[in-house]
């Protein structure tokens, strides 16, 4: 076995004890001291695992320019690939995640004539931080976007992942910046996580809408302004929206209700590909970039019972 695989083995066992400890304290706390398990649960909630980059993501970073970008909670590392006077690209990855994991986009956009830039979030990588939220996640890529274009450089489309790609929908709803973008496995609900975050720690109903009012209060942000698909009816941006049929972690629906709702959204449905090999596959980077260069058609969200296309639309 690799040192490789017997480390990622380390700390998926690492990972495993560590849940069963948490839900073991919290379930006591919730019985005998809510107090106590709303804000270790908060805390937790709020606390993404910082997960070491991979041998090929740092070959990446390696040949990018490093340059920090301070954002409203602390300093940003983010790298730029290709010229500084091209169209640029942001790729945005999800929680728990590295911007060098969606490497896979970067020689197709450069080919396409664009730059390309990818950064951690608060909290993630090699960027600052101990906490990180939806909250999190917007202003990043608020500052991010605002460094570019106080640099005079023109944003022709972001790529985001999971969490990432529902900060990219409300950031545009925010902004209402004209680019186009891609979502690779969006999900909808920052509540609908929170229930599945309560279930697999063993916290009751009350101390979790506690833990969400805590939250609330401590951002000065409803996660009412988060939901979506609601939160992207007004977008006028373009998007395309990705999302494999046995994606375990958020299920193909989300993204289908999401492209559904935007009004100028695309759709393609993959299977075989889960939660995160979707970003290795040279189909699903293919169609991004294609997309963003305006090179072919998409088919639009499929109606319900309908199947979804599997790569661009025939002539419609």
């Amino acid at each position: 076995m690799s040192s490789l695989a017997t480390s990622r083995n380390s700390t998926n066992v690492r990972n495993i004890l560590s849940l069963m400890g948490h839900r073991v304290k919290l379930t006591v706390a919730s019985t005998f001291a809510p107090d106590r398990a709303v804000e270790a649960a908060a805390r937790l909630f709020s606390t993404p695992p910082r997960i070491a980059h991979t041998d090929r993501e740092r070959e990446l970073l390696a040949t990018g320019t490093r340059y920090p970008v301070r954002s409203a909670h602390g300093e940003l590392a983010a790298w730029r690939f290709g010229r500084s006077d091209r169209p640029a690209v942001v790729l945005v990855h999800g929680w728990g995640g590295r911007g060098a994991q969606l490497r896979a986009f970067v020689p197709a956009l450069l080919d396409a004539g664009y730059q390309v830039v990818t950064f951690d979030h608060a909290g993630h990588g090699y960027s600052a931080g101990e906490e990180s939220t939806l909250v999190h996640f917007c202003n990043g890529l608020e500052a991010i976007a605002s460094e570019l274009e106080g640099r005079g450089v023109t944003i022709a489309g972001a790529v985001g992942h999971s969490l990432g790609a529902a900060a990219i929908g409300i950031w545009l709803n925010q902004s209402r910046r004209d680019l186009r973008a891609v979502l690779v496995a969006p999900p909808t609900s920052v509540e609908r996580y929170s229930g599945y975050f309560a279930r697999k720690l063993g916290i009751s109903e009350r101390v979790r809408r506690a833990m969400q009012e805590r939250l609330e209060r401590m951002h000065g942000r409803r996660w009412s302004d988060f939901e979506l698909p609601q939160g992207v009816a007004q977008v006028g941006a373009k998007a395309l929206v990705v999302h494999d049929e046995d994606d375990r972690e958020i299920p193909q629906w989300s993204g289908l209700s999401l492209a559904r709702a935007w009004k100028d959204a695309k759709f393609i449905g993959t299977r075989g590909l889960g939660h995160r090999r979707v970003l290795r596959d040279d189909d699903v980077v293919r169609d991004a970039v294609d997309f963003i260069a305006d090179r072919v058609v998409f088919a639009p969200p499929p109606a319900r019972g309908d199947v979804a296309f599997g790569a661009p639309a025939p002539i419609l």
